[in-house]
């Protein structure tokens, strides 16, 4: 579970370039499409940004806006680094709710792609799940910093080849 959503990504960017790189060849060396590739491709790129949205949060490499952590006094930062937290991890919770009524509504109305014929419902399922991960990873970013003062990023690369 510690590896699921980087193994993940790493996967359906492999697949996404695999099949982007067949359409290409297809293309302009065989003058032909692919056509099942371009509604593919869209859909295994949607699930690969969500998946990976959660292995960059748990590492604390999020994009976080910091311009008020020049003009809060020191004290207060991390009571604001905690509440801006906490906001977002709310936000993740009731996205990943309404994302699962949302699918929920697509199994009921039965719709699906065009040229695969996948159901909407499976396409749209990484919304309450993708979410849902942000959260729990969100959480456990929390634990890891507000309650058991670690670091804030993990794998910090920049600052560590700034020291060699």
């Amino acid at each position: 579970m510690r590896n699921l959503e980087r193994n993940l990504s790493w996967i359906l960017l492999l697949t996404l370039t695999l099949m982007l790189l067949a359409q290409v060849i297809a293309r302009y060396i065989f003058f032909t499409s692919i056509s099942w590739i371009e509604e593919f491709s869209r859909i295994v790129f949607i699930w690969f940004i969500y998946l990976s949205i959660s292995w960059i949060i748990i590492q604390g490499r999020h994009i976080r806006v910091t311009a008020l952590d020049y003009i809060l006094p020191p004290s207060w930062r991390w009571s604001f680094a905690l509440l801006a937290d906490l906001i977002w991890l709310a936000f993740n919770v009731l996205m990943a709710w309404f994302g699962f009524l949302f699918v929920r509504s697509e199994i009921e109305v039965y719709s699906e792609t065009a040229i695969l014929q996948i159901p909407d419902a499976v396409v749209h399922a990484i919304i309450p799940i993708g979410f849902a991960l942000m959260a729990v990873r969100l959480t456990q970013h929390m634990v890891r910093v507000y309650v058991r003062g670690g670091p804030e990023v993990l794998y910090d690369t920049e600052k560590v080849e700034e020291e060699l």
